[in-house]
């Protein structure tokens, strides 16, 4: 299921608590002030790659202690909250991530966290300080430059890509619900695997699974 931008932010909204930024780590901070759906902060003319990652170990905005595994409950409040503790100079209306996947009670659910037509909010030069949180296909992906992580589609899994087991719905979901439409509305000709791209996935996920779903 696929819950719209809109819907997304209201629910984030109505149901988080305001919190204090706390400088708890030495990653960096996202600017909100500057993170914002102005025509300078999109896509020109399109994404270049789509980059897939976990939340636990994500390679730019690690969430953690918690959650860990993607368990029945709703784990998208704390991803919001630990996200603006962590990383967030100020309140933030809008998540780095264009698309989170969790898994809640009896099926998996898709939240649109960020317009699609939007920037990340940070690029391959500001991440520079994270290299200790990469694994071997991040440090090629970022040393070969294969194209700047802000002009990406990004797709966060929620929990540990290690542990988590994923579903023949969950590869569905990804390929047919975030990628296929995705692809069509910018006309992005060459799919391949330089321009879909797993950062810090674990061994618990296959992206050739979600490749067979991906059909323009």
């Amino acid at each position: 299921m696929l819950i719209d931008y809109d819907n997304t932010v209201t629910f984030l909204t109505e149901n988080v608590d305001n919190i204090d930024a706390l400088i708890v780590n030495n990653l960096g901070r996202v600017d909100a002030t500057k993170d914002h759906p102005s025509i300078s902060n999109k896509f020109k003319p399109r994404p270049l790659g789509i980059l897939i990652e976990d939340s636990y170990n994500n390679p730019f905005f690690p969430i953690r202690p918690m959650p860990r595994v993607d368990s029945a409950k709703i784990d998208l409040f704390l991803i919001y909250k630990r996200f603006r503790e962590l990383y967030s100079q100020f309140a933030i209306d809008l998540l780095p991530w264009h698309f989170i996947i969790e898994f809640i009670e009896d099926r998996y659910y898709i939240f649109n966290t960020r317009p699609v037509d939007m920037f990340f909010p940070v690029s391959n030069q500001d991440v520079l300080n994270r290299q200790d949180l990469w694994d071997d296909t991040t440090k090629t992906f970022m040393k070969n430059y294969i194209f700047d992580i802000k002009e990406a589609l990004h797709i966060l899994v929620v929990g540990d890509s290690n542990i988590d087991v994923y579903t023949r719905k969950f590869y569905e979901l990804l390929g047919r619900v975030c990628i296929v439409p995705f692809i069509r509305y910018f006309k992005i000709a060459n799919i391949d695997y330089e321009t879909i791209v797993p950062l810090n996935m674990g061994r618990k996920f296959n992206l050739d699974l979600a490749t067979k779903f991906i059909r323009r």
